[in-house]
């Protein structure tokens, strides 16, 4: 808001974005003591020892969005396009989760699928996976959850550049790797040295929108899946582990089938359709629910057979 203010007009808008760094003003103001506008409303919100250097990065690049907002970039970019001319594209989204959205005025498209998920995604994913388990662990005697369920929708994590879909692989004590291009094509198991806790056996439902957009993301997880299904670690320390080993026996099936923990529709089908038959009154009770939701979600991905969705009965 102080930044905003420093500009604003006597008809409360913003024609011209005053550049806070070169103000002859604000040199002198810095002779004799006074604080930056902004450094100033930060320390009457009740943080006095805020440091006006290490803000300096910060409010530049706010500036930065102050004056792509204020430029008029979208009517010169409609009249390029109408003469015929060629209009640079550029991604959409949140300018705090990614500079390169500004300035606008270009040919938006949503986000490169093969980049996601983003480091910054990686590094907040992994912050909130680490307060949760934590959280869990203080609520169950310092115990850790052997399994989570997810559900991972298309639209979130285009908006957060794969922030759910890091959180999955977190978990599960994987990490993705980007090639020089900054494509996301593969994953390695992160040692549980470093790693400090068991890998948490992930069930991860998509939705339709999702697996379309990120089928390539939905290999990603179940490598990563199957990468920690295979380690030879000790099974407290690796509950997919555990479990697959578990259900491979039960089953009858390889390691690597049991291990299969990624779901979704069949190809063309979207949604389980439950809200839908809650609303019309066409069940009896909820194990009818239960087998519309695993019939129509009941389709596992299984990388080492591409392009493939096998409906798993148990």
């Amino acid at each position: 808001r102080a930044l905003v203010s420093q500009s604003t007009d006597s008809n409360g808008r913003v024609k011209e974005v005053k550049n806070f760094f070169d103000e002859v003003g604000g040199f002198f103001g810095g002779l004799i003591g006074s604080k930056k506008p902004w450094t100033q409303a930060i320390i009457d919100n009740g943080f006095p020892n805020v440091s006006e250097e290490r803000l300096a990065p910060v409010m530049a690049y706010l500036e930065f969005c102050l004056k792509q907002v204020v430029a008029n970039n979208e009517l010169p970019g409609i009249m390029e396009l109408l003469n015929g001319q060629f209009l640079m594209p550029a991604p959409g989204g949140d300018p705090i989760r990614n500079p390169d959205v500004l300035p606008t005025g270009r040919n938006m498209h949503a986000l490169d699928p093969s980049a996601i998920p983003t480091q910054a995604a990686v590094e907040v994913a992994e912050d909130v996976v680490r307060k949760l388990l934590e959280k869990l662990a203080d609520e169950n005697n310092g115990a850790y959850p052997e399994s989570i369920a997810f559900t991972l929708w298309g639209t979130d994590n285009i908006k957060t550049y794969g922030e759910s879909l890091a959180q999955v692989l977190a978990l599960v004590g994987v990490r993705p790797v980007a090639d020089s291009l900054g494509r996301v094509n593969k994953v390695e198991l992160i040692p549980l040295e470093k790693l400090g806790r068991p890998r948490v056996d992930v069930v991860v439902s998509c939705s339709g929108v999702f697996r379309d957009l990120f089928i390539n993301q939905m290999n990603l997880m179940d490598r990563g899946i199957k990468l920690a299904a295979e380690a030879d670690e000790p099974l407290e320390m690796n509950f997919i582990r555990k479990h697959a080993i578990e259900q491979a026996e039960e089953l009858n099936v390889s390691l690597r089938e049991a291990a299969c923990r990624v779901f979704s529709n069949s190809a063309g089908s979207y949604s389980a359709n439950v809200g839908l038959a809650i609303e019309n009154g066409g069940w009896e009770d909820e194990s009818q629910l239960q087998e519309q939701f695993l019939t129509r979600k009941g389709f596992a991905f299984n990388a080492d057979k591409p392009g493939m969705m096998e409906q798993q009965a148990d």
